[in-house]
């Protein structure tokens, strides 16, 4: 099986770089392409495959039938992590969806997700979901960059423990701010661009002006 979807590659990489046993669950599935991608590599042994409506969920059972995946993936109906609460998982993948979500998805069940290793890939405020892991004993380990469409995705690798995140920490990533890759530049010169025409078109007594000043020093500090 190959995807189509260097996002999911992106992630699927990372879940076999940093892989902590071999049972996934992957909430919002997408048509479940990644967990059946990741046991058709022999990188997992099985997974659930979750979502909380309907159609998609019957998408994913498609993808599964067509592979032959029945006994290995399983599609699981439900709201977050609700779906596998009483399941045996050792890694859990959320991509996808907004970062307020995710912690939210998170916050209903931080004692489950405690012994687990997660891959969030976090399509919107990436810098409240990084807050949101750090003040709840949740640590970073690892983040990628990947383009696709035109969008650069931001993927991280976190697990239980202590981190203590700087601003520029929450808004870059501990982790790609020090690596600094060519994606890592290049969406942070878009952004550049974007906040100084933002700029332009404030009033300096604007109640935004002074918020968008500071982002903009932040963003020429670290590029």
């Amino acid at each position: 099986m190959k995807l189509h979807s260097k996002r999911l590659s992106k992630v699927a990489w990372m879940i076999e770089e940093h892989k902590q046993g071999t049972i996934l669950a992957d909430i919002g599935t997408d048509h479940a392409y990644l967990p059946c991608f990741l046991l058709d590599d022999n990188i997992i042994t099985s997974a659930y495959a979750c979502d909380v409506a309907e159609g998609p969920l019957s998408s994913s059972k498609e993808t599964i039938q067509s592979l032959h995946l029945e006994d290995q993936v399983i599609p699981l109906l439900g709201n977050g992590l609700d779906p596998i609460i009483d399941k045996k998982v050792d890694m859990i993948s959320v991509c996808g969806m907004g970062g307020l979500l995710m912690s939210e998805i998170l916050d209903a069940h931080l004692d489950y997700v405690e012994d687990k290793i997660l891959f969030l890939q976090a399509n919107t405020a990436i810098d409240l979901l990084r807050e949101y892991l750090m003040n709840h004993n949740l640590q970073i380990i690892d983040e990628a960059l990947v383009k696709d469409a035109h969008h650069i995705y931001e993927i991280m690798v976190v697990k239980k423990g202590h981190q203590e995140l700087d601003e520029k920490d929450i808004l870059f990533g501990p982790v790609l701010r020090k690596q600094k890759d060519p994606l890592f530049i290049e969406k942070w010169e878009r952004e550049l661009k974007i906040q100084r025409r933002i700029l332009d078109s404030l009033n300096t007594e604007h109640e935004k002006y002074a918020k968008v000043l500071h982002s903009i020093a932040l963003i020429e500090e670290v590029l």
